[in-house]
């Protein structure tokens, strides 16, 4: 590999760090954006307005931003490293990604062509595997050297942990708790999770399972807040997050909870009633709860707290007021715990 051929594509990761230095500035929340009349509109006006009339969007946007953001900040730290890994070993950039990157080029295998021909074949029409393979191959022998600088900025990364501080701020929502919503944790854990959740949501199931390993590994650091986010399609749904608040007034929300993600598919009320009665709760209480609709109520202002954060899929989580959207892998939850834990 040449040092030209590094050059551009190295070059094509460094020309996105436009977006940082392009991006518009913050503005106060006392600046005026408009003016009707001598009235002004100020930009913290601007925001509670797209906050109250599009919330879902406003989250989406600013996450999207953030994302934006930290990318290219990735790269410019991955960058810093490489030219401190040369001066280090007194030599040039180029010299240090020529003798780096062939090892970390790996070669393109018939079954990472076959991958690809599945999850594209609509887009290939008639033509076989056979006859895209060769098409495939060169697109993924093309995005090989920019994979071997990735996985060696990385590299870089990891044995320089203690070296590299990002302080980037994330939007964040100050999320309301109330007193009657289920916690596990201490009030006084650094790192706080408000989980949107749906009883009938095979996504939330497996958001429930990452953050029980969440709580395995970290302990009293974490603390979880749960609200109920019954989405329609989900004909069973509502109620199940009734009976939750149902078992919840009798102290017993946490073991109700795990057995009604442990039987997604079979959430009708007799179900619940049977459930709760096969966790030791007082059935003839629960039973009038849960007929009653006595929680009705509550589930909804839990929708509607929801909606005004943002919140439209379920599971919506917030780390310390950082949104988290759709059943993520467990790293990606350690990241942004590890992240908030060295603020």
């Amino acid at each position: 590999m040449h040092s030209h051929d590094l050059r551009q594509f190295a070059g094509a990761f460094v020309i996105s760090l436009g977006v940082v230095s392009s991006a518009w500035a913050q503005q106060q929340d006392d600046d005026v954006v408009a003016r009707v009349g001598g009235d002004p509109i100020t930009f913290a006006d601007l925001e509670d307005a797209w906050q109250r009339n599009d919330a879902s969007s406003r989250l989406r946007m600013l996450q999207d931003l953030y994302e934006t953001r930290r990318r290219a900040l990735d790269i410019i730290v991955g960058e810093r490293l490489i030219a401190r890994e040369a001066k280090m070993r007194n030599m040039t950039r180029d010299a240090l990604l020529e003798s780096e990157l062939p090892s970390r080029s790996l070669p393109v295998t018939d079954e990472q062509i076959a991958l690809v021909y599945q999850r594209n074949q609509a887009q290939f029409g008639d033509r076989t595997l056979e006859q895209m393979s060769p098409e495939i191959r060169m697109f993924l022998e093309r995005q090989r050297p920019m994979q071997a600088l990735h996985a060696y900025m990385n590299e870089l990364r990891r044995e320089a942990v203690d070296d590299v501080v990002v302080t980037l701020e994330p939007p964040r929502q100050a999320i309301e708790v109330l007193a009657e919503d289920p916690v596990r944790g201490p009030e006084t854990a650094p790192i706080e999770i408000v989980e949107f959740s749906d009883f009938d949501c095979p996504y939330c199931q497996r958001a429930t399972n990452t953050l029980a390993r969440i709580l395995d590994e970290y302990g009293d650091q974490i603390r979880v807040v749960y609200k109920d986010y019954p989405l329609p399609s989900h004909p069973n749904a509502f109620k199940a997050a009734e009976a939750g608040n149902c078992a919840n007034d009798q102290g017993e929300f946490w073991p109700f909870h795990d057995r009604l993600f442990e039987s997604q598919g079979s959430l009708d009320v007799a179900s619940l009633k049977t459930y709760a009665s096969e966790l030791g709760l007082e059935a003839e209480a629960f039973a009038a709860c849960l007929d009653s609709g006595r929680h009705a109520s509550r589930v909804e202002r839990d929708l509607e707290i929801g909606s005004g954060y943002g919140v439209s899929s379920t599971p919506t989580l917030f780390v310390n007021g950082r949104a988290v959207v759709g059943a993520m892998p467990y790293e990606s939850f350690v990241e942004i715990i590890q992240e908030e834990l060295s603020r």
